[in-house]
Parts: C-alpha cells; sequence; structure tokens
C-alpha cells in the first residue's frame, strides 16, 4: 500500500457524503416491515423481532453505539491496526494507527488505545484523548512522558498528558489531548509566531529533541492544482532559549529548514535556505543532537547539523544541511557502498538504533536499510562505517518466523527501535507491525531468534477485527446498510463482509454465537458459486435483508446477484439449503437488465442496492443502476397490480431512464435516479429513497391517504424531498425540504417514515401522525431532524441524537429505537425511541 493509497484508504472510511462515498462502498437501506414469523433460536433470528439484549435503557432520543470502534483492547496480533508511523520506549510500543494511536506492551503482546476513535470528526482539544478523532500520522513522547501526535487531518500536534500538571504552557489533566501547535487550519506558518496561533501543512511525523523541543516535518500544502509548498523542519520550544542556533521563545515554532519552495538545493549551506521535497517522513534527532530526516520526494536522507563536526563521515557545519544516504536518484542499488552513493525509492521511516547506525524504511523498496555509523557487526553483518546495508526485506512471502533478509515487506513506512534493540517496522500495506528481533528470546509475548523477523501488532486485515468478541470491541472497515431480525439480531454491510450482532445467546445461521458479539456472517472469500459456506464467498454487501423465516438475503454489487445465507437447513426460494450456505436467488451474474416475467435467477440486474422483504413476503430490489424497483414473487397473486408468478422477477417501480418525472401517475410510467434504498411500510406501500433526485417517494399499495397524501393503488408520489440539493424544511412540510443524497429509507414501529439523509450528516423522520418521537414533538407530514447536527465526524455518544456527529447511510427499526450504520463514526449506533 503506497503512502497515497493509504490516506485514499482512511479518507473512503471516513466520507459522510453519500454521494462521493458510494462508489467506494455501495449501499442502501434494508428493512421494510417484514412478514411476521416466529421461527426458533435455531433456525436464526426472525425479521421483525426485538430483545434490545444489553443495550443500556436510556430517555428517548439519546444516541449509543451498538457494534464498531477503533478496534481492542486484545491481544495486538488479533487487532486490525493500519500503521503509519512507531515510537518504542521503555517495555511499551507505540503505533500511529491512522484514526487512533495504540499502545502494545512488548512483554505480553496487549494492545491498548490511547487516544482516537478510529473516526473522523471534532479534535477533541482539552477532553479525553479516546473520545478524541484524529488521523495520527505520526508519535513520539517527550521527556515527562506525555504522548505527541501528529495529526494530518486537523493539521496540529496534539499532546496526550501523562499526568496533571503545565506542559507547553498550557494546564493539562492526565489523559486528556491538548493541541500544542497547528491552528487548525491548513497553510504555510511564519517563523517565530505562537504554535497554537500558526497554520500547518500536513504534519508528517514529529520527534522531541534532547532540550524538550518538539520538532515537526511540516509537508507541503497544494498552492494550486500543479504546484505544492515546499516542505519545513519546524520546532516548538518547550523553554525560551537558544536552540539550533537561534532565540526561541516558549510555545512559539520556528524554521529550522526549508525555504518554502519544492525540490531539492543547499547541501553544504544553511538548513533555512534549501529546497526541501513535498513530503517529508520521519524526523529525528540523533545522539549528537543533529536534526536527520526523510526527504521522501526527493529519495535521500538528509542532516541538519546541530553543531561543527564530523558526522556520518562528512565535515559539518553547524546548521547547515547535507545529504547521509541517497543520490537522489529512485531505485534500488549500492548495497554494501556508500550510502550517498546509492539509491533509495522514497524512504519515508528513520531510526537511530543504541549504536549510531542510521536505520531507513526504504519504503518503495520495500526493504529496512541502515547506514553504519561506525565499522563493526550490526544485525548479524560485517559493515563498514558510512556504508549502507539492507537488514529486512527483499524475500518471499510474509516469512514470519524467519531470517528477516528472507521475507517480504509491503510498504515501511515507519520504524523504530524496541527496548531489547530489535527493528520494529510498519509494513503498511500487510496491515501489520513487525519486528526484526535485536536478541534470541521472548518479546511481546513470542519466542524470537535474533535477525528474524514475526508479526507483533495486526490481523493483517484492514479495519477488520473482533470477530466472535463482543461487538463494542470490534472493528470495521466501513459500514454501510443494515437489517434487524428477531431477537435483535442486527445484520450490515461491511464493504467484502456482511457482519451479524447477535441479539441472544444460540445457534444462527449453523453456529453457536453469544449475545452482544458480532460475526462474519458472509464474505470474505472468493467466488460466487451455490451451496459453498457463505463466509468463504466473495461478494461486495450493497444491502441485506431478513426473510420471514429468518434467512438473510444479500445484494452482492461484486456479481450483480441477489444471494440468501440460509438460517436452517431446508428449502427455501425452490432450492434445498444447508445452514450457513450462501444461495443464488435473483441475477444470473452479468450486469444489465433483461429478464422481467422469467425465473428471477435467469435475469439480469444492475448494481443492486437495496432491498427489503415486503408484508406478503415478496422481495424488494432497488436496482440502481437500471433505475427500477423490482420484486421477486414469493408466492402467485398480484402485487404492486401486476400479476405474478412465484419465483419470476417484475419491475413495479421505473421505467428504466434517469430522470425525475411521473409523481401521480403509474410507478412503472416514472423516472427515477439512482435509486438505493427500498422499504415497505406499515400499510404495505413501497418507499423508494430516490437518490439523486432528493426526493423520497412512495408507490401506493392501496388506494388511500398517506404520509397526508391522497393516493392511488399503484401511482407514485413524492413524499419528502423538493428536488433541490441542500439542508431545509426541519418542522415544516416534508414535501417542502430540501434533502441530500438519501440513501436508506425505512418505517418505524409507529409508522413514521425514516429517511437517512447522508449528504446532510443527519437522520430524519416523517411523522405519520401527530405524536412525539425519539422526544421530539412532530406533526403529521412534516419532517424532523432526531440524529446528527449536520457536521461530518463522530461524536456525542451518551448525549441527545441532534447533537452527535454521524454520517447516517442506512437505517432500520428496532423495536422502538431506531438504528443507524454511521459511516463516518465506523459504527452501528442506536437513537432510543420512541
Amino acid at each position: 500500500m503506497r503512502m497515497e493509497q493509504a490516506g485514499n484508504l482512511m479518507t473512503a472510511r471516513r466520507m459522510g457524503a453519500a454521494g462521493r462515498f458510494r462508489r467506494v462502498v455501495p449501499g442502501a437501506v434494508l428493512l421494510g416491515v417484514l412478514a411476521a414469523a416466529t421461527v426458533a433460536a435455531s433456525a436464526g433470528p426472525a425479521a421483525g423481532q426485538s430483545v434490545r439484549a444489553g443495550r443500556p435503557a436510556t430517555a428517548a432520543g439519546m444516541i449509543s453505539t451498538v457494534a464498531g470502534g477503533p478496534g481492542g483492547p486484545g491481544r495486538a496480533t488479533t487487532v486490525a491496526v493500519n500503521p503509519f508511523a512507531l515510537f518504542a520506549h521503555g517495555s511499551s510500543l507505540y503505533i500511529a494507527d491512522a484514526g487512533a494511536v495504540r499502545k502494545v506492551s512488548q512483554r505480553s503482546d496487549w494492545l491498548s488505545t490511547v487516544a482516537g476513535t478510529g473516526a473522523s470528526g471534532p479534535a477533541g482539544d482539552g477532553g479525553p484523548a479516546t473520545q478524541a478523532d484524529l488521523l495520527a500520522e505520526g508519535v513520539t513522547m517527550d521527556q515527562q512522558g506525555n504522548v505527541v501526535v501528529s495529526d494530518e487531518e486537523h493539521h496540529e500536534v496534539a499532546v496526550v498528558a501523562a499526568r496533571t500538571g503545565t506542559f507547553y504552557g498550557q494546564p493539562m489533566t492526565a489523559g486528556h489531548i491538548y493541541r500544542v501547535a497547528g491552528d487548525g487550519a491548513e497553510g504555510v506558518s511564519t517563523s517565530g509566531g505562537v504554535a497554537t496561533r500558526t497554520p500547518l501543512g500536513s504534519s508528517a511525523d514529529v520527534t522531541v529533541d534532547a532540550h524538550g523541543n518538539l520538532v515537526l516535518a511540516d509537508s507541503g500544502w497544494v498552492i494550486s492544482k500543479n504546484r505544492k509548498q515546499g516542505s519545513f523542519l519546524k520546532v516548538v520550544a518547550a523553554s525560551t532559549g537558544t536552540f539550533y542556533h537561534r532565540a526561541m521563545t516558549a510555545g512559539h515554532i520556528y524554521t529550522v529548514a526549508g525555504n518554502g519552495k519544492s525540490g531539492f538545493s543547499g547541501d553544504g549551506g544553511p538548513a533555512t535556505r534549501a529546497a526541501l521535497g513535498t513530503r517529508i517522513g520521519a524526523v529525528q534527532a540523533d545522539h549528537a543532537g543533529n536534526l536527520v530526516f526523510a526527504d521522501y520526494s526527493d529519495s535521500r536522507v538528509r542532516v541538519v547539523a546541530a553543531r561543527t563536526g564530523t558526522f556520518y563521515g562528512q565535515a559539518m557545519t553547524a546548521g547547515h544541511i547535507y545529504t547521509v544516504a541517497g543520490d537522489k536518484t529512485r531505485g534500488l542499488s549500492g548495497g554494501g557502498g556508500p550510502a550517498t552513493k546509492a539509491e533509495l525509492n522514497q524512504p519515508s521511516g528513520l531510526a537511530i538504533d543504541a549504536a549510531g547506525n542510521l536505520v531507513i524504511a526504504d519504503t518503495n523498496n520495500e526493504r529496512v536499510r541502515v547506514v553504519a555509523a561506525r565499522t563493526g557487526t550490526f544485525y548479524g553483518q560485517a559493515m563498514t562505517a558510512g556504508d549502507i546495508y539492507s537488514v529486512a526485506g527483499g524475500g518471499h512471502g510474509l516469512g514470519d518466523g524467519g531470517p528477516a533478509t528472507s521475507a517480504s515487506l509491503n510498504y515501511p513506512q515507519a520504524v523504530t527501535i524496541d527496548g531489547a534493540g530489535g527493528i520494529v517496522i510498519s509494513d503498511n500495506g500487510d496491515n501489520r507491525v513487525r519486528v526484526v528481533a535485536g536478541a534470541t528470546g521472548t518479546r511481546y509475548g513470542q519466542p524470537m531468534t535474533a535477525g528474524h523477523i514475526y508479526t507483533v501488532a495486526g490481523n493483517g486485515g484492514f479495519g477488520v477485527s473482533g470477530g466472535g468478541g463482543p461487538a463494542t470491541r470490534a472493528e470495521f472497515a466501513v459500514t454501510a446498510q443494515l437489517a434487524v431480525g428477531g431477537p435483535g439480531s442486527v445484520a450490515f454491510c461491511d464493504y467484502q463482509r456482511v457482519s451479524l450482532v447477535a441479539g441472544a445467546s444460540g445457534t444462527f445461521f449453523g453456529r453457536q454465537m453469544t449475545a452482544g458479539d458480532v460475526y462474519t456472517l458472509a464474505g470474505g472469500g472468493t467466488g460466487a458459486a451455490n451451496g459453498i459456506p457463505a463466509t468463504k464467498a466473495g461478494l461486495i454487501a450493497a444491502g441485506v435483508a431478513f426473510d420471514g423465516a429468518g434467512n438473510l438475503l444479500v445484494n452482492d454489487d461484486q456479481h450483480s446477484l441477489v444471494r440468501v445465507v440460509a438460517a436452517a437447513s431446508g428449502t427455501f426460494y425452490g432450492q434445498a439449503m444447508t445452514a450457513g450456505d450462501i444461495y443464488t436467488v435473483a441475477g444470473n451474474g452479468e450486469s444489465g437488465y433483461s429478464g422481467d416475467g422469467g425465473p428471477a435467477t435467469s435475469a439480469r440486474i444492475g448494481f443492486p442496492e437495496g432491498l427489503t422483504i415486503d408484508g406478503a413476503g415478496n422481495l424488494l430490489i432497488a436496482d440502481t443502476d437500471n433505475n427500477r424497483v423490482r420484486v421477486v414473487a414469493a408466492q402467485t397473486g398480484t402485487f404492486y397490480g401486476i400479476p405474478m408468478t412465484a419465483g419470476d422477477i417484475y419491475t413495479v417501480a421505473g421505467n428504466g431512464k434517469s430522470g425525475s418525472s411521473g409523481d401521480g401517475g403509474p410507478a412503472t410510467s416514472a423516472m427515477m435516479d439512482f435509486p438505493d434504498g427500498v422499504a415497505a411500510d406499515g400499510a404495505g406501500n413501497l418507499v423508494i429513497a430516490d437518490t439523486l433526485n432528493y426526493r423520497v417517494r412512495v408507490v401506493a399499495a392501496q388506494t388511500g391517504t398517506f404520509y397526508g397524501i391522497a393516493m392511488t393503488a399503484g401511482d407514485i408520489y413524492t413524499v419528502a424531498g423538493n428536488g433541490k440539493y441542500g439542508f431545509s424544511g426541519d418542522g415544516g412540510p416534508a414535501t417542502s425540504a430540501k434533502i441530500t443524497d438519501p440513501d436508506g429509507v425505512t418505517a418505524d414501529t409507529a409508522g413514521n417514515l425514516v429517511i437517512a439523509d447522508g449528504g446532510n450528516n443527519r437522520a430524519r423522520v416523517v411523522a405519520a401522525r401527530v405524536g412525539t418521537f425519539y422526544g421530539i414533538a412532530m406533526t403529521t407530514g412534516h419532517i424532523y431532524t432526531v440524529a446528527g447536527d449536520g457536521k461530518g465526524g463522530f461524536s456525542g455518544d451518551g448525549g441527545p441524537a441532534t447533537s452527535a456527529r454521524v454520517g447516517p447511510f442506512g437505517v432500520a427499526a428496532d423495536g422502538p429505537d431506531l438504528m443507524i450504520t454511521d459511516t463516518t463514526g465506523i459504527r452501528v449506533r442506536m437513537v432510543t425511541g420512541p
């Protein structure tokens, strides 16, 4: 995984606006009012039931997390990590893990979270560190034991206080997080200003020098489409004094290298006149006090001399800058020869070991290399002072337990040295932290041989861990759409998987489950074959729904299929099925449109998203790319005004053309634009999230008045949204309101229509009748926000849902409560009803 790719994945996880997120993780809402069915626990969760096992009883309108978070605490090798930077101190290893800072015991391999929620949102300045949101690019520890984090998302450097006291001129409380550099805006800082009032670019790394000052690698920022600002090395003075040959004031920030121009220049001259690349990786202070940094963009390692003398075999002048590794050519050459004549390929990580050797994460060469500080034997190799050697990577396969030079690395982004002299590597592309053992013995809870390599944190997956354990300790890559079955079980799409939070203990889908724990129910494998265990199937989960027998239906966007995971062994959809296996019930595997009036398994479906079961047991599919809603008939009869044969597929809304038309007329003559979500309300009407028309529409099941509108059976009507992009209308008629990218819809137990208004970062309700719902007094046909303050991010657990930050993508009713998949919080959250 390259540095840019890692950022893109993190961005994908955090995007809340549905229109931007959709093609990364497709999905739509999943739950309607299902056919009432009572099924034994051994047969799987039955739809329409709810037992809120283990969920806190709170006042109406309060929000809490049901599943998801940063993952852990737990054994480090069982928790998903996406390591960006590392720092070892004492008996602990600290990992900058994208949305969190982790701490791993070097003795027991136990992982805990020091800071971060694993999600996007407010920085949390002054509050508990574990409730703050961040994008951790660098991590270190200062002389007071405080953990220091460079937060790329908020363009700041923050401190997690180790104890209550005054640090960096601020009173701090133990365990809370505080901004000590950056004003939260991206920009070019002026040297000499107050650090917390000064903009930063992309603060890639941070270290602490021998004087206790913070040293920042402030990478360049975008000036225009084709131009970027050059990087800087900056210092935040911990105390007033003279450092790096200039007078500094405590709490102020100063440039010590870089002239603001991107590129390479200045070797042998003053560091503040030198041009640096647009991206700096790590920065370290070596044993002599020199500042060593990885000039990622220029494929060099450079040094700013702290004093005049000879370092790395070169005569240096205090305050001047020099290259000590790399000849600027990107490539792999020079092993065993002088480091300044060797090729590097965008190095991003650095460490200084106890012998003063320079350890480099040569990122795009997928190796760790060492520049020897003196002639001797290091890491099992004879080395000559000033020459460069590979000590890890370059082999084939993961190679755990074998020689480090026989193992492969995948985008090693950072390195540090642990207490036993081992080289710890953030093997970012493998989603692991690995160590080249410095000595034979037991470390991180496992026996190690000197010079061999071992995984010490990360399960190898991106953002997926905690299966089989408590749902609130699990970590998910994303959360898209969800469905609720009985007793109180919640299933949701997690990109290439479907996860299930068990609402009760028992045997479900052929597996023993414990209430409140989370399990992968489908996905994670390859192929679309029928009758294989669902956990061995390959899929991209776009929508899920429970049927009346407790089976779980899945829209498999990867294969343009609708598939079912059997809750129990038996015959369903005309097929003999085995509990826990997966089967196709609609689609022939080809993307497109065909087959109406014939067998559903012979039809072509295009990009299916929303999925639900109506009151007659029919399967409703939002055939998104075809701008239609289609039905697979559960039995022979007339539904939505159309005669149907059991097992065949029919269009019940949309004429296949993209557009907005047809209100008040036959649903099959109407135009829609990217319908994402479908639901069946309590009256049997079909509810559609007509996403890119910014409307919610209803196909009437019978003639009558619904949502305050007179309707004719089979015709289509707008019940929310005025077709304009934006946000407005709370407290007034729903049809006058602005909705942006409605992705999910459902009907709650009171008959209200609930909308995941993803583009506005809100969950909203169209009241079916006058009353108080989710703690809000409502009028029939009017629209109200019931969760979200309109700002992207994650916050608010334990408080009013309308004050929380959420990125809703799917909604489902769980008894009186409302369940939401929060794409920015990467969680499933609950709003207490009624």
